[in-house]
């Protein structure tokens, strides 16, 4: 019996129905070979970046199924909580029950996002597509940023555990530390990560041209 997908992104792309942005106006397929090859003024993505949207837009379909809200920060931050292998494993376990207690099993959710490499076959073998470019040279920018991030918390960390050892804030313990970079429009109050305006390819929808 064969199998009507060629690989696990096409299960799960059907699975979740993932589809790309409206402006895209194309089919999923065609906006993820796009976004990795670039091409004219459009720079190409790297392949970390496509999974990191793709996995993204999973928990957005779920959690707008089961009512939780979907911003960006929140999307980001659980991601990070569920894929990131730094986060400490009592954070990850802290956000499966309060998943549960919206009717999501995160750990299932977790097994449906796909790899790099699974994306990458996807691209390569199942949709015959290829670039000269490798994502070392179109990815150390976001790299950066992100190291960048992860040094000032730790720093902020630091100072935070100094300050709540000497009792001078109330409240720290049983806080959560949310470390991000926005960028905002010159032209309306429009803001965003930093990771999201590089996923999307500009800060405003309105102001980008």
């Amino acid at each position: 019996m064969t199998s009507e997908h060629c690989c696990k992104m096409s299960r799960v792309q059907s699975e979740f129905a993932i589809s790309p942005p409206v402006r895209a106006g194309e089919d999923i397929d065609t906006y993820l070979v796009d976004k990795w090859i670039g091409g004219g003024s459009k720079e190409a993505t790297g392949l970390r970046t496509l999974t990191e949207w793709f996995n993204k837009q999973i928990l957005k379909k779920v959690y707008r199924e089961h009512g939780r809200s979907d911003s960006t920060v929140r999307i980001d931050s659980d991601y990070r909580a569920l894929q990131n292998k730094e986060i400490p494993d009592h954070e990850r376990e802290e956000l499966i029950l309060e998943l549960a207690d919206d009717g999501i099993d995160g750990k299932t959710i977790k097994k449906h996002f796909i790899s790099k490499s699974t994306l990458s076959r996807h691209l390569k073998n199942c949709l015959d597509a290829s670039k000269e470019s490798s994502d070392s040279e179109t990815e150390w920018e976001i790299d950066r940023i992100r190291v960048a991030a992860n040094t000032y918390r730790s720093h902020l960390d630091s100072a935070l555990q100094s300050l709540d050892n000497k009792e001078e804030i109330s409240g720290i313990a049983d806080s959560e530390l949310q470390v991000q970079a926005y960028l905002s429009c010159s032209k309306c109050p429009k803001r965003v990560t930093v990771e999201t305006a590089y996923e999307q390819g500009y800060v405003c929808p309105d102001h980008h041209n």
